[in-house]
């Protein structure tokens, strides 16, 4: 039985290689190496394997752009042929998610420390994703220029916090060339 052809060589070959860059770059994080490294599917991330530490990455979407209106999608229709200079821009959102503090058995709330402690362990999860955006997936093949858009606070909720990046790269791959 062979396994069926990957059809998006857009979004996915740059989704992977983002991954494999956090990954890489988190394996010495303060907070550990996250047990779970993975691009996931869907508008939101399921968090729920925050304590052993969580992170993501995900295609938020992929639309036609050009390099004067990157990172906003093409303003006119796409016409025939590639010297209109229509490219594929891929945005992808990257985070982490750790445990956070809760109060104690006796209803105290966390100390500063604790608090303190996660909030400094997801501020180095976020260089750390922000390096790995910034270097590893600006060198990557197929992409062209790069757009980082907010880093963004998840949480608390359901005991965990992280953090998200959003960045759009505009890629060398031809929207014509797509057909």
């Amino acid at each position: 039985m062979t396994a069926p052809v990957l059809a998006d060589d857009v979004a996915w070959p740059i989704a992977v290689g983002l991954r494999a860059a956090i990954r890489e770059a988190l394996s010495d994080a303060v907070g550990g190496a996250p047990a779970s490294c993975a691009v996931v599917p869907g508008r939101d991330v399921a968090i729920d394997d925050c304590c052993a530490g969580q992170a993501w990455v995900r295609i938020v979407r992929v639309y036609p752009s050009t390099a004067e209106e990157f990172p906003n999608p093409r303003g006119t229709p796409v016409g025939d042929g590639c010297d209109d200079g229509v490219f594929w821009a891929v945005e992808l959102g990257a985070g982490s998610a750790r445990c956070a503090p809760a109060a104690d058995d006796y209803g105290n709330p966390p100390s500063d420390e604790l608090l303190e402690d996660a909030a400094r362990t997801l501020s180095d999860d976020a260089a750390r994703i922000r390096r790995a955006v910034l270097v590893d997936l600006r060198q990557a093949e197929a992409v062209d220029e790069l757009f980082v858009a907010e880093q963004s606070s998840v949480g608390p909720s359901g005991g965990c916090v992280g953090q998200e990046v959003l960045v759009t790269v505009l890629t060398a791959l031809c929207v014509d060339e797509m057909r």
